[in-house]
């Protein structure tokens, strides 16, 4: 829950704070930064809280003078994509270029642009992911750079959030199409967001109904001390719910199995 915020506070240090950073090694970023006070405090808690939350981080801060301080960052090689992230966080602000196209494709703000590493950085997924929403028609398709690079529009990393918000409230992707459809267009009323929402509600409702009686099964036969399943099955006083079995009148007889 706090990542988006610290997130946000991490890339308002990077913007302020950072001068140069070099990567020594692919599992170490050193960052060179402004060597005020406030900057070491601010860099020493944001180090603190990020070694709580992800333990493979390590953090170093030295400071060279009075007006120079680094912060050395290291992972194990098994996060180096971690650190890569990093550091395209770290780099400074500036938009990629703008590609000419007759593509109807909205542009970002200002003419910025993301390449598909940078938004399945910033959006905490993977590139594999976006390709899977463009097949799935939830990403718009990116245009192309001179180099042959995907750009995305800067407004991409919204509907990101949103497509993965709406999964985590339970939604199917179909649903969560439906639900961006809804967003873009007119609707009969209860028929956009807030209807779909109530049949959500619904539907998880039933879901814990059905958890609930599962849970209740499952407490009783430990209560009623069930151990074997063999046994419970022939037990009328097993609380485990197996089915009725079939009448006797109602079994077939193998020798009579061909003719029915």
């Amino acid at each position: 829950m706090e990542r988006p915020i610290r997130l946000a506070e991490f890339d308002r240090f990077f913007a302020e704070a950072v001068r140069r950073f070099d990567r020594p090694s692919a599992h170490r970023l050193r960052l060179h930064l402004d060597g005020t006070p406030e900057v070491e405090r601010a860099a020493r808690d944001l180090c603190a809280r990020e070694s709580a939350c992800c333990s493979f981080f390590t953090f170093e801060i030295t400071r060279g003078g009075p007006d120079a301080l680094t912060m050395e960052v290291r992972v194990p090689e098994s996060h180096e994509g971690v650190l890569d992230a990093i550091a395209q966080r770290a780099q400074p602000p500036g938009p990629l270029p703008t590609v000419r196209t007759n593509s109807t494709s909205p542009s970002g703000p200002d003419g910025h642009w993301l390449r598909s590493g940078q938004l399945a950085a910033v959006a905490g997924v993977n590139p594999q992911t976006l390709r899977y929403y463009e097949r799935r028609g939830l990403l718009g398709a990116p245009r192309r750079s001179p180099g042959g690079h995907r750009l995305y529009a800067a407004e991409s990393v919204a509907r990101l959030r949103i497509i993965k918000t709406a999964q985590r409230l339970g939604f199917t992707l179909d649903e969560v199409a439906d639900l961006l459809d809804a967003g873009r267009r007119r609707h009969p009323a209860g028929s956009g967001l807030a209807g779909r929402v109530t049949a959500k509600i619904a539907e998880v409702e039933r879901s814990l109904a059905d958890l609930t009686a599962t849970r209740d099964a499952l407490r009783a036969a430990v209560a009623a001390g069930c151990d074997d399943l063999s046994v419970c099955a022939d037990s009328p006083c097993c609380p485990l719910p197996f089915p009725e079995a079939a009448h006797p009148a109602e079994a077939v007889h193998p020798a009579d199995a061909s003719t029915r």
